[in-house]
């Protein structure tokens, strides 16, 4: 395997930001007010954050009972990971994600934690 695909999610996470702060930056300098509400916390929900931080679980433990590589800081890493591409993708959309778009999300997320625990030894 490639040693850029573990890193992969993260890194387009951070693309996903950086468009985003962009896009925030550029409506700034234009005089455009932001939306109704986007100041404050991001609007994350609760079931977009339950089954993304679930699919990395998921994904890691499977990736280490497959791999022999079942470590708890992996584990957090991986949810952390996963939390990112979901911040990167609320803040990129400025709205909470619905259901089918946070399962939609998991897909990716399980399969970078399964990868990252076989990448890593």
């Amino acid at each position: 395997m490639p040693t850029f695909v573990p890193v992969l999610l993260p890194a387009l996470s951070a693309v996903l930001m950086a468009v985003a702060g962009i896009r925030d930056q550029t409506a700034r300098k234009r005089g455009t007010p932001p939306p109704a509400g986007e100041r404050g916390l991001l609007p994350l929900g609760w079931a977009a954050t339950g089954v993304t931080v679930l699919a990395a679980l998921a994904g890691s433990v499977a990736g280490g009972l497959a791999e022999e590589n079942l470590r708890p800081v992996l584990l957090l890493i991986n949810a952390a990971w996963g939390m990112l591409a979901l911040v990167a993708l609320t803040r990129l959309l400025r709205r909470t994600l619905r259901t089918a778009e946070a399962l939609a999300l998991a897909v990716p997320v399980a399969v970078s934690a399964f990868l990252v625990m076989g990448a890593v030894r």
